[in-house]
């Protein structure tokens, strides 16, 4: 998923990719590339033919200076496969022309299995292998990760968080899905409040944040994690609130709250939460992870033409009014009530019903 604030990139060269690969020792037989389905970025993958093997190659022409997205791919993907992170291996790669080769892991992702699992004992048992997956990333990706690495900002901080999830939010969802003008100032007081609660400093404790059933491929028997190029410090309970509250998949209840205990266990000993400081801390970072899902589904299915997002606002905004009327909403009374008149208004409802129609209902 990607924020409003990225733009986009320009002129994918073929020519450099080929010219690459053929340094790198690859052949080309007719046929050789075959354009894969991209995430919510920009970037370009393939999958490619030498021989008889395959390879999946992304070509992500460079946008800036001095870290550039591709930078983070090439350095955080090796660091992550070096400290035995289950990631798609990068077996050859060139950020400045931005091209790289991974090890072609299939197209079976968590969410094909989960949407056509009718078994609640096999989804809980396909979802705890993510969860455990999860706990071993925050356990072994912090060791040696740098700062340095990260294109987008190191950190996620309170700055971070208000501007590039909530106002994110208000901007895309509240103002270009739903059409309002204006956000209430208590309104944005609450806002203010979330943000430095969710961006509270936690050390050297890293976190994927994009960790949901569209970014843990299924290869041979085992998880693999993908897109980890926006990986940074901060809090780790927020990937678990992208895994739980995924409005791709919509997990049941039971399943959620069994795997929330599941992870607690699982990270206990590394990362010495007691109980109520895990809950508070998940609650805040689950409410943000919430905006930015609704925020990047109304950006990406109105502005960049990707209708495909938008039957996911639904789901999204049911997760939000959940935990806005949970205990995680209760130190944000303003918020609260404000989603609540939303969700009452029969305009808003209208436009959420018809979310799944190429671009916005007519206003």
């Amino acid at each position: 998923m990607v924020d409003e604030g990225v733009p986009a990139r320009h002129g994918v060269d073929m020519d450099v990719a080929t010219e690459l690969l053929k340094e790198w020792g690859y052949s080309f037989l007719s046929g050789s590339w075959v354009p894969l389905a991209g995430d919510g970025s920009d970037r370009r993958f393939f999958r490619f033919f030498d021989e008889d093997r395959s390879y999946v190659v992304l070509v992500s022409p460079r946008k800036k200076e001095p870290v550039d997205e591709n930078d983070a791919v090439w350095h955080i993907g090796r660091h992550l496969d070096r400290v035995g992170v289950p990631v798609p291996t990068v077996l050859h790669g060139d950020p400045r022309r931005g091209v790289f080769v991974f090890r072609d892991l299939g197209s079976v992702h968590l969410y094909d299995l989960a949407r056509n699992r009718a078994s609640g004992t096999d989804l809980l048992a396909l979802y705890r292998q993510a969860v455990s997956l999860l706990a071993q990333c925050h356990r072994k990706a912090r060791e040696g990760f740098l700062s340095q690495w990260c294109h987008d900002g190191s950190r996620y901080d309170s700055g971070f968080v208000y501007e590039r999830e909530l106002l994110y939010f208000q901007r895309a969802f509240l103002q270009g899905f739903l059409g309002l003008e204006h956000i209430p100032k208590d309104v944005d007081g609450d806002f203010r409040r979330l943000a430095e609660k969710a961006g509270e400093d936690r050390g050297a404790l890293v976190f994927h944040r994009d960790f949901q059933s569209r970014n843990l491929m299924v290869c041979g028997g085992s998880l693999w994690i993908i897109d980890f190029q926006g990986m940074r410090f901060g809090p780790p309970e927020y990937d678990l609130a992208a895994l739980l509250l995924d409005p791709y998949v919509m997990l049941p209840v039971a399943v959620r709250d069994d795997l929330l205990r599941f992870y607690r266990h699982q990270t206990e000993h590394f990362l010495g939460h007691g109980e109520q400081p895990f809950v508070t801390r998940f609650g805040a970072v689950a409410l943000c992870r919430c905006f930015q899902c609704l925020a990047a589904f109304a950006f990406l299915g109105g502005v960049k033409g990707k209708p495909g997002f938008l039957e996911h606002i639904a789901g999204g905004w049911i997760r939000l009014q959940e935990l806005l009327n949970g205990p995680a909403g209760s130190d944000f009374p303003h918020l609260r009530r404000y989603v609540n008149r939303l969700a009452a208004d029969t305009k808003t409802t209208a436009r959420i019903r018809d979310a799944h129609r190429a671009g916005f209902p007519p206003g």
